[in-house]
């Protein structure tokens, strides 16, 4: 249920009236806050309700519009603009500052999903992340197109669980495609861009992993990064620079494609349908399975069988 920091009157904080409005529901293991109206009141009544959300050892703050500038224990400052996000340490309890209107989410992300997407997540507090670029722009657009009234109106177990695995996949990516941030003391070295000897090493383990398991569909950048006891992350990270860009589900979809093309070949021999074959190489779609095979090869899988040889493939695939 959602629960009301301000006095309710007949002015709308929404359009720069009115008194503050600090508005927060629960969502099992995040908890959602949308602060708006004149910062002197505003600032306060979200600091205090960060201070209230111990169980939230992370929050992830994003600026709806004016600016809004986040001062930590340390005293170092970061100023965000519309759009823009930052992670800070609930615990804490950051100072936020203003001289302008308040309209922000704040997002609290329990312990449970930050030791499970964001291992290391300390590390990232302190950065701002774009909301104007790559998977940030993807992220800020999500949570800037949510009604607080939808979240509070949420009552189904499942579609709560949903709503944190959107929030925390694209912060998982966001993060992993930022730019490096400064170095700071004491920092294990997520942030460089040039593969350290470590970072190549893993890459190549994981990519046979993948070689390996691709027939499973059920896994994903979490069974990965279990599996090599690292965050998704830094998974997304080791992909990124060891890999010449080309990310986790890049690589899974090209060897899914490459043994499904294989199958196809042979299938000129011992015939086999498209659906089975699909299944075989870790496809849970049919239907998607057709289009990105047309996309990588040119021809659809019944043709390419017909063929029995490579067809060239797209470039840019």
């Amino acid at each position: 249920m959602s629960r009301h920091l301000d006095a309710e009157d007949d002015d709308d904080p929404e359009h720069g009236t009115g008194p503050a409005r600090c508005t927060v529901v629960e969502l099992a293991t995040m908890g959602f806050m949308r602060v708006q109206g004149p910062a002197e009141q505003a600032c306060p009544q979200a600091m205090a309700a960060i201070r209230e959300g111990r169980r939230f050892p992370l929050q992830l703050v994003m600026v709806c519009a004016g600016s809004l500038t986040l001062r930590d224990a340390s005293g170092r400052s970061l100023t965000l603009g519309p759009d823009d996000m930052a992670l800070v340490d609930g615990h804490a309890g950051p100072t936020l500052l203003s001289l302008q209107f308040v309209d922000a989410w704040i997002v609290g992300l329990s312990e449970a999903l930050v030791a499970r997407w964001l291992q290391g997540g300390a590390a990232a507090t302190g950065h701002r992340l774009q909301g104007d670029r790559g998977w940030g722009r993807v992220l800020s657009a999500y949570l800037r197109n949510w009604e607080f009234e939808q979240l509070d109106r949420l009552i189904s177990p499942f579609e709560k669980e949903i709503i944190g695995e959107h929030v925390m996949s694209l912060l998982s990516m966001a993060l992993a495609h930022a730019p490096a941030p400064a170095p700071q003391p004491g920092d294990a070295g997520c942030g460089t861009q040039r593969p350290s000897m470590r970072d190549r090493g893993l890459h190549g383990r994981m990519h046979q992993w993948i070689r390996d398991n691709y027939a499973n569909p059920e896994i994903g950048v979490a069974t990965l990064a279990a599996r090599f006891g690292v965050s998704t992350r830094y998974v997304h990270k080791v992909f990124l620079n060891a890999g010449s860009g080309e990310t986790f589900l890049d690589a899974l979809r090209r060897e899914r494609l490459e043994a499904a093309a294989g199958l196809l070949r042979a299938s000129a021999k011992a015939p086999a349908g498209v659906s089975d074959i699909a299944y075989a190489c870790g496809f849970s779609d049919p239907g998607y399975f057709g289009q990105v095979f047309r996309r990588k090869y040119g021809v659809s899988p019944s043709d390419y069988a017909k063929k029995g040889d490579p067809a060239p493939e797209d470039a840019g695939a």
